[in-house]
């Protein structure tokens, strides 16, 4: 027994093909953006395609789903409940193809700052392939914003953060303090040593971007504040770097002082490369923390990752600590 056809048009119109998810799937990047032109390049197609895949997609839903503005798009009703539902389809299978991947291959993708990936990450990395074999690691250095909307589209398990507040929507699985304290070179500390501070020509190395969106000077605003210090009183200037490393290595050359924070100044402390360019206790700066949006269970790679970290990063400030000769307690 055979089914009656649709009239001409009307056939499989909402009826799930190859065609109609391509469109969904664009349709759903250009509601994310709130923008054409925005989503375009996420896609990798030009403007002109995601237009006209959108006008497809409206015709043949037989309803408009954005209304157009002269900058920007807003959904409609439809589009609203049509968003609603492609979200959940999309979580729903980046969830199922990540837990088919750890389960072939028990591979993890961890995304962090730059300065941390380079200076502690990798160079740790044998200490967690030694204790867990099976597990391979995929590392990303990357600036850029901690969300789950970020970790689904890119296929991140864990994000490695750095920053005063907690990410919304993801689950935290560790987070440790981060202590921060002015760094300079050997030869720098002795010219600071042998001068008067008002005669030395101080110059201030600063990091703009600790975190994605950080203001600009917040990690010497920071220490200043909570080390109750107005030092330098009269700086010479400052010069001004994107990453932690960049003014690291401004400081090795004897160009000024930079705010050095415990894990990743810990080996060019241990070096000798670098050294505290005060006698003062390390002050708090702003957190480390694990995040993931699929947390798995306590035996999975993504939870068994997270307990290395925790306590392979501890154990590197407490190093840190002790080569300043810092009294934890008295920090607390």
């Amino acid at each position: 027994m055979t089914m009656p056809s649709l009239p001409d048009g009307e056939q499989d119109a909402h009826r799930l093909d190859g065609q109609l998810l391509s469109d969904l799937w664009i349709f759903r990047a250009a509601a994310r953006f709130g923008s054409i032109t925005a989503a375009a390049p996420r896609l990798g197609v030009t403007q002109s395609a995601v237009s006209q895949r959108i006008l497809r997609l409206e015709a043949r839903l037989g309803t408009p789903l954005f209304v157009r503005h002269r900058s920007r798009i807003t959904l409609t009703d439809a589009g609203k409940s049509l968003f609603g539902a492609i979200t959940q389809v999309a979580s729903l299978l980046n969830d199922g193809l990540s837990r088919i991947n750890r389960q072939q291959h028990k591979a993890i993708v961890v995304s962090c700052v730059p300065s941390v990936a380079t200076e502690w990450l990798v160079p740790h990395l044998d200490d967690f392939y030694h204790a867990h074999p099976g597990i391979e690691v995929f590392v990303r250095s990357e600036m850029a914003p901690s969300t789950a909307e970020r970790m689904e589209d890119d296929g991140i398990d864990l994000v490695l953060d750095y920053e005063p507040l907690q990410s919304a929507g993801l689950h935290v699985l560790g987070s440790i303090q981060e202590l921060v304290f002015p760094v300079c070179s050997p030869h720098y500390r002795d010219m600071l040593d042998g001068s008067e501070d008002s005669a030395f020509p101080l110059m201030l190395l600063h990091d703009d971007a600790p975190w994605w969106g950080s203001p600009s000077g917040y990690e010497w605003d920071t220490w200043r504040q909570r080390a109750a210090s107005d030092w330098p009183a009269r700086p010479a200037g400052s010069r001004h770097f994107n990453l932690a490393q960049l003014a690291y290595h401004a400081a090795m050359c004897d160009q000024g002082v930079a705010i050095g924070r415990s894990v990743t100044v810990n080996r060019l402390l241990t070096r000798g490369e670098l050294v505290s360019a005060l006698d003062l206790k390390p002050v708090p700066g702003s957190t480390y923390r694990m995040l993931t949006n699929r947390p798995g269970t306590a035996r999975s790679p993504v939870q068994l990752f997270a307990k290395w970290w925790q306590e392979a990063m501890a154990e590197t400030q407490a190093q840190t600590l002790s080569i300043l000769g810092a009294d934890v307690a008295a920090l607390d």
